[in-house]
This record gives C-alpha cells, structure tokens and sequence, in this order.
C-alpha cells in the first residue's frame, strides 16, 4: 500500500506533539456519539474530493490506535496542518471536522445528536483504538 511521504510526516509529529503534551482529554470518548450524521455526509464528500487520492480510509485504523486516551482535538489539529499536503490548512475548519467524523463514522464510531466542535469541548474528547 502506497504511503505517502506526507502522511507519514504528519504522523510523526502528531506522535511527537502527543508525547511532549501532558493533557489527556476527559470525560466523552469518540464512542459516546460526538459527532452528527450530516457531519458524516459531508466529511465523506469532502473526504472524497480533497483526501482519498492520496488516503485510503483504513491507513486511519492504523494512525488511531496509538493515539488511544489522547484528546480528539491533537488529531484535528494535525490534519489541519499537514493537509491537504499541497496546501496544508486550505479548507474551512468545519471541513476538518466534518472530515474527521467520516473518519471516525467509517471505523465503527457511533452517530450522535451534537455537533463535533473544536470550539467546543473536542479537547475533553478522547481517542479510543477502533
């Protein structure tokens, strides 16, 4: 499977940011439905227009079972400074988001009734492994 050299960047300093941070979300997991499914709808156009010439869905798997208890919003952050990686921090913030619930959606993470919001408590949401 093709990686890209960008990707794996990203990846690297996500690790290295989460290991240097000593903040460790609480309260709500990814499993507790933090994200709704118009969120969903439009991460997967989104996704499918900007992300998936270069990202298959399943290379996340891999990226978010080392990332299990850390706060939902370092994964957020990354994204939005490494992609698209011709143009890193080039889409609207809601396209980040909506992108990272089409994400979590695909690998098995339930659909809720509020709004996933950087702005709003996705600092006190953690990771859990898929």
């Amino acid at each position: 499977m093709y990686r890209s050299k960008n990707l794996v960047n990203a990846f690297a300093l996500l690790i290295c940011t989460l290991l240097n941070s000593s903040a460790v979300a609480q309260g709500k997991t990814v499993q507790d439905g933090v994200f709704t499914q118009a969120q969903v709808n439009s991460g997967q156009v989104v996704y499918k227009a900007r992300c998936e010439t270069c990202h298959t869905i399943r290379e996340y798997r891999d990226m978010l079972r080392p990332l299990d208890g850390t706060p939902l919003i370092d994964f957020w952050y990354n994204i939005l400074g490494n992609m698209p990686a011709d143009n890193p921090g080039s889409l609207m913030d809601s396209e980040y988001t909506d992108v990272i619930a089409y994400i979590l959606s695909e690998h098995g993470f339930p659909v809720g009734e509020v709004a996933l919001d950087p702005n709003n408590g996705m600092d006190q949401i953690s990771i859990v492994s898929p």
